[in-house]
């Protein structure tokens, strides 16, 4: 809230939304603990959360280039996201094992991100409702009433509309799984 006045300003506004982040803030995500940092996203210029395994944190970054709104949603999206981690682990370690295949491994781990969204789309409106007047002045939370049921048709919906973000995840995790399995073939 320090970070970013208006996003914590809007939060103030919000007593339900600001009592839905504190929880899941700290909510236990195996033996890591979560981090803010007020850096922009290294990895997405958007948001991300990164685990740093040697010290156990989730550090979670978003973009000072958001409206306040958008701020707000990222940052929710991606504490759902590391909630997921045990999930993402397992797809990871089955990728490693080489018991699936890249598109699998991909897909597995964009499911996984999917059901981040679904949460958020089912949750967020509820807690932060804006008029559509308002709601045309963001970009991620419009996208976010915007996405369809279905894992499948997400995917679709990601290609038809030319999401970035989906595109660059692609090619983010692909290689991901190309490291596993070079990592595989070069024990």
């Amino acid at each position: 809230m320090a970070d970013r006045p208006q996003a914590g300003e809007l939060l103030r506004q919000h007593p339900a939304l600001e009592q839905w982040l504190r929880t899941e803030w700290n909510q236990p995500i195996e033996d890591y603990r979560v981090f803010w940092s007020d850096e922009q996203p290294t990895g997405n210029s958007v948001a991300e959360h990164v685990p740093e395994l040697h010290y156990h944190l989730i550090v979670i970054r978003v973009s000072k280039g958001l409206t306040p709104v958008d701020q707000l949603l990222a940052l929710s999206y991606e504490m759902c996201n590391a909630q997921g981690r045990a999930k993402f682990d397992s797809v990871t370690a089955q990728a490693a094992a080489g018991t699936i295949t890249r598109k699998e491994f991909v897909d597995g781990i964009e499911a996984k991100e999917y059901d981040a969204i679904l949460r958020l789309k089912e949750c967020f409106p509820k807690l932060l409702p804006l008029s559509s007047n308002e709601v045309a002045t963001t970009t991620l939370y419009c996208k976010l009433l915007e996405v369809p049921a279905g894992f499948h048709e997400y995917q679709a919906w990601c290609i038809r509309t030319h999401s970035q973000n989906y595109l660059h995840a692609q090619e983010l995790y692909g290689n991901q799984y190309d490291q596993l399995a070079k990592k595989r073939s070069n024990p």
